[in-house]
């Protein structure tokens, strides 16, 4: 019976089969970031920690410091992937992501400015203050594309402006701020988790968790938006209404990882590429290991950042630039030169 399975049936097992290794390899690399900083911990006393088996200053450097962060690691990978993946689908563009479409840079001037220009309002309020900000983003790039007709290129051209533009603003921001009011902002913007406690993790988990399982619920739209339009509306489907909705769920999710790790460039991008190699295009399918792939990623990022040269540490969000401006380049050359005649 084994070989009478449907072409799709095998795609289904090999993508479960392939779910399931990088969910181990994401558990063994998280140990692995636990592990390495200023102190180094060998994983074992990782374990015995995490089961309240050992002594209290191993306890107090993995549960109050590395355990968070490593939570938030793995949620605004997840997050920033399936945004990646959402808005490349919905938009129909290989160049699009997050931060190429200026929804990153929108959150973190919003965010920013609440801390600095609201410091009374708070804490739990910041993902809020991100999402309005990346909507804002958002919705002047796909007001321009709607009225334009832009081709890929031309649309990750037009959100790479608007992006410089909301930097302008944290620059000025920053700029006229106190030091001691904007030390921490400037790290944070880098897309580091350093000083990430489990108050961040409480003000974002909710919301992260929540919008991935809607993500992934709604998955299959986006396979019937893949068809094309009149065919995805033969099927029932409000196309134009379903579009907006998988944006706004993409921006949300995008917008509150900002909020609590900063800018993480890239991870957006090379996410659901990378996922598409491995398991095709159906959606149903991407969108599960592109969440994985991200949390891969930033959990990589900033596990190697504090491995490089501790007790200093890199912030995830600059590797992760390291890597994805490369990937990014490459992804624009080869969309332009599919696009020429």
């Amino acid at each position: 019976m084994t070989g009478l399975a449907s072409p799709r049936t095998r795609a289904t097992n090999r993508a479960v089969i392939l779910i399931v290794a990088l969910l181990a390899l994401v558990i063994c690399v998280s140990l692995w970031g636990l592990s390495v900083g200023a102190v180094a911990i060998p994983v074992d006393v990782i374990v015995n920690t995490l089961f309240n088996l050992d002594g209290e200053q191993q306890t107090y450097i993995i549960m109050k410091s590395r355990l968070p962060r490593m939570v938030l690691a793995l949620l605004a990978g997840g997050a920033l992937a399936l945004s990646g993946a959402i808005i490349q689908a919905v938009i129909r563009n290989p160049l699009a992501s997050p931060n190429v479409i200026g929804i990153n840079s929108g959150a973190a001037l919003f965010a920013l400015g609440m801390v600095l220009l609201f410091p009374a309002i708070p804490q739990v309020w910041m993902p809020l203050a991100a999402c309005l900000g990346g909507l804002c983003a958002a919705g002047f790039v796909m007001l321009v594309a709607h009225y334009r007709s832009l081709s890929a290129v031309h649309l990750a051209l037009i959100g790479v402006a608007v992006g410089f533009v909301f930097e302008s603003g944290v620059d000025y921001l920053l700029i006229t701020s106190n030091d001691s009011e904007s030390s921490a902002p400037m790290i944070w913007l880098t897309g580091s988790l350093w000083g990430r406690t489990w108050s961040h993790v409480g003000i974002s988990w909710i919301p992260m968790i929540a919008l991935s399982g809607v993500a992934l619920i709604l998955s299959y739209r986006l396979d019937l938006i893949a068809l094309g339009e009149a065919t995805a509306t033969g099927l029932g489907l409000n196309v134009p209404r379903q579009r907006l909705i998988m944006l706004f769920v993409a921006t949300m999710l995008a917008s509150v990882a900002v909020a609590v790790v900063g800018v993480m460039g890239f991870i957006g991008l090379m996410a659901p590429h990378i996922a598409r190699r491995l398991v095709g295009g159906s959606h149903r399918l991407m969108l599960p290991v592109s969440m994985l792939v991200g949390m891969l990623l930033v959990v990589l990022a900033d596990g190697i950042g504090r491995a490089i040269a501790p007790p200093i540490e890199i912030s995830a969000g600059i590797l992760a630039a390291l890597i994805g401006a490369p990937f990014f380049i490459y992804i624009m050359l080869t969309t332009a030169s599919e696009q020429e005649p």
